[in-house]
Formats: C-alpha cells, structure tokens, sequence
C-alpha cells in the first residue's frame, strides 16, 4: 500500500512535470525544509537500488556570504521583497485516483444437477482528492546579480567545513511545488469477496469477506511536495551549476589541504563501498553478492559485541534524530578516521567501533555505516515496527519472506503475483502481522485466503532495502554472529 504522502506526490508529479525534473520530497515531515536557496546536502548512494539522497542542513545561500552586501531580488522602486526572491507560478489539479478491478462470474447446470456457483470479488486501491498547487522558482538573473555583488563570507561557516570533511557535495534549491492550501487524502485499498453454492433440496451455502485499509495524512498550506537543485561549487569564488556533470565536486581541494587518511577511506569516499566493493548485476543474484560482502565483516564477531550493537540501535532507532546523527558522525569518523565521544545511544554504539585512541576500526565501522544507511531508507512506521521485531529477536522469518518474494519476481521489471511459502506464515498471515505491515509499506499489495504478494516494480527500491535491513540485523543477532 506504501505511504499516503508518497502516492500524492507520485500523482502530482505524474500530472505536472513534464520534463521529469522535479525531486520528490520523501517524508512530510520534511516537506517545510526545502524552501528556495536553501541548502542541502547530496550523498551518493552507497548501494546501487538507491538514488542519490538529498539532505537539508539548515543553512540558506545568505548564511555562508557575506552579509553587507545587498540583497538579491529587490524589485525597481525601492520596493523590497522578503527573503527568497522567487517568481510563483499556480497550477491546480485533481488527483485522478486509481482505477478498481472487478470480477465476476456464475456457473449454472440444468437439472437434474441444478447446481449453481456465483461469485464476486472486488479490488480498489483509490487515491482521490482535489489539491492547488504552485512552482515558486528564483529568477534566473539573480545568481549572476549575486556572484557580483556577494562573497562568501570568511571564515566559512564551520557546516560547510564538516561537509567538505565527510566529502559531501552541496546543492542549493532553485524552484519549488508547494501546497496553497492544507488538503486531507485519504488513501483506501480494499479487497471484497462473496460467494454462493446451492444443491438440490433445502442446501445453500453463503460466505463474505472482506479486507480493507486506510490511510489519512493531512498536508499544510506551505509544504513543499517536490523541489529542483543546482550545484554549490566553493573554492576561492562560489558558482551555480544548472548542468554539472558526474565529476564535478562542490570542494576543490589541493592534496597539501587534504587531511591523511587511509587508504580504505579514501577508496570510501571515492564510491561509497570501501575496498571490498565488489560488481554486482542489478538483480536478485547482485543484490546477494552487495549485502554479502558487507555482512562478511559482521562474521566472527563476539556475541557480547553483537548484542552491545544491537542494543544501541535499538536505542538510535527510539529517538528521532539519533539515526542522522550517527550516520554523519561514521561518516566524518571514516573520512578523518577517528571519532570524538558522545552522549547517548550513538556513543554507545560508536564505542562498539572505536579503539582507545579514539580510532575507528574500518573493518567493523564499515558495514555498520551501510547497515545505517539502510535504516535510513525506511520510513517511520517500518522504523518503529522494525525496532519491535529487533527486541523480541524474531528476525528470521520476515527475512524469509522478504527473500522469497524479490527472488520470485526478479528481475523485478513487470507486474506479478508471488505466491508466498506457506511454511513461512504459520498462522500468522494477516494485515497486522509485522512482517505485512513492513512489506505494505514498501508499496505492495498482499492477499490473505490465498497467500500471495502483488509485486510492483516501483517497490523494488524500498523492498531492497528492507531485505538488506533485516539480512544484516539477522546477522547481528544469530549465533555466532
């Protein structure tokens, strides 16, 4: 079923951006950061089902120039505009919500039989509403008016310093799609079924059932539902690029300026896997051979460890910064090689990692940091029950099945039902069941009478990385680990 802000934004892009340039914002809870010039964070993705994740660091273009010089945007007249600048362009549209399927049949003999068979079954997934919409996008000739008039303001902000460290690039938002009025969808799937048998005589058997979910998120006025970037590029000057290419970087750095590190962290920051990145196909087998290099290191480790690991992501996993925090403090811990202390669930599993000169261990610090980005990945309702199923241990079976369906429907590209190992359900087959709610939120539809899995090739991403999440964490927690 997926999430109901994620199928508003696929809708809305679907309706109104024709040149398939808009990125979509990936939680509503994020929806109010990307405003125009502010600044965000890319990091390439380490893992090849994922695109490359933007991130918001509370930082505007104005923070990290100088601020004596005037202000782009001011309109003839002396008549100022607030802080951005933006030219705003309306759109307003209805979200058209999905087609339902219906089935139907009858069967009837003459007598002396007279047995007749009827049923119907209904399938609707809708997603329906009216919303109003507008692109606010900076002029165009106001970067060229600002790398006149502006400089980047010196010291540079110490932001921009950890980024450059954790070899980051930076990007700045140039046009919006935000919301002008607050709206509520509300996103139904539900699956009905009925049916009837008849024999001669006074015998007639009727049944009914049904399954039906909904989800209701409500949007503010203001959210922003998808954004547009350039490229920040910092050296001596600062510049926008509209068309960088692959290899263009925000830091251009001289190798005297460069801090030391080893030769596994410079391969890290290079393309994300570390030394024992190996090619992998994009398929079901590829996908084994990635998660099984990286699980390869959690391999041979104490049980003490293990548990002292899990045990802190569980804590991460509780508290809703910690997960970012931690990822960046790997991050930069990699890049630099050493980590200092912190507070908290991230210390504690940053002291898992660590030798008593404060020194990441690479080997270990490694698939952790992948494991990490993993998490990442999920949204928080797999997060929250993902932390459930992490303190009850009972890893293996949603494992499984997440297993056995990406291995069914590879190579993932066309619609199909997957039929699911009965051996794995034992009864506890049902819309409530963990292991359903974690793959419904991956955007797959499931079936009860006849265990079964509709999968869509828009669920690869999110079904990859939920069966990463849970090979590692599985990982963790067997023994030996």
């Amino acid at each position: 079923m997926g999430s109901a802000f994620e199928g508003v934004i696929k809708s809305v892009i679907r309706e109104l951006d024709h040149r398939g340039k808009l990125i979509p914002v990936d939680s509503l809870r994020s929806s109010t950061s990307f405003q125009p010039y502010c600044l965000l964070a890319r990091k390439l993705s380490r893992l090849w089902f994922w695109k490359p994740r933007y991130k918001c660091i509370n930082l505007s273009i104005r923070d990290i120039l100088e601020p004596n010089d005037p202000e782009p945007g001011t309109q003839p007249g002396g008549k100022g505009v607030s802080w951005p600048a933006c030219c705003p362009r309306w759109a307003s549209g209805f979200l058209p919500s999905r087609p339902s399927a219906q089935l139907q049949g009858s069967v009837e003999l003459a007598p002396p039989g007279q047995v007749q068979l009827a049923g119907e079954a209904t399938v609707a997934d809708n997603l329906s509403t009216s919303m109003n919409v507008c692109t606010l996008r900076v002029v165009p000739n106001t970067w060229d008016t600002m790398r006149q008039e502006r400089r980047l303001r010196q010291p540079q902000h110490k932001i921009l310093e950890q980024l450059r460290n954790c070899g980051n690039d930076i990007f700045v938002v140039t046009e919006v799609l935000q919301t002008q009025k607050e709206v509520t969808v509300t996103w139904i799937y539900k699956q009905e079924g009925s049916g009837q048998f008849s024999l001669p005589g006074a015998l007639s058997l009727q049944g009914q059932g049904h399954l039906r979910r909904k989800k209701t998120v409500t949007i503010p006025s203001g959210s922003i539902l998808a954004f547009e970037v350039a490229q920040l590029v910092i050296g001596p000057d600062w510049d926008v690029l509209f068309f960088p290419n692959k290899k263009q970087r925000t830091f251009k750095q001289s190798k005297k300026d460069r801090k030391p590190m080893s030769s596994a962290s410079s391969k890290i920051q290079s393309d994300g896997f570390g030394e024992d990145s190996v090619a992998v196909t994009e398929d079901f087998q590829g996908l084994l051979a990635e998660v099984g290099t990286q699980a390869e290191r959690l391999r041979g480790l104490s049980r003490g460890l293990c548990d002292q690991l899990l045990a802190g992501l569980v804590r991460v996993l509780q508290e809703e910064s910690a997960l970012q925090t931690l990822e960046e403090a790997l991050e930069q811990g990699l890049f630099c090689g050493w980590v200092a202390p912190l507070e908290g669930p991230v210390g504690a599993v940053l002291e898992c990692l660590v030798h008593t000169s404060r020194a990441l261990e690479e080997q270990l610090a490694r698939p952790v940091l992948y494991l990490v980005d993993l998490l990442t990945g999920l949204n928080e309702t797999q997060l929250k029950l993902l932390t459930k199923v992490l303190e009850t241990r009972e890893l293996s079976r949603p494992f499984k099945l997440v297993q056995s369906i990406l291995e069914q429907s590879t190579p993932w590209q066309e619609r199909r039902a997957v039929s699911l190992p009965q051996g794995l359900l034992d009864g506890s087959w049902d819309a409530e069941a963990p292991a359903w709610l974690l793959l419904e939120e991956c955007g797959l539809e499931l079936q009860v009478d006849d265990p079964q899995v509709c999968w869509e090739p828009g669920a690869r991403d999110h079904t990859c990385t939920l069966y990463a999440c849970l090979a590692l964490l599985l990982c963790l927690s067997e023994d030996p680990c």
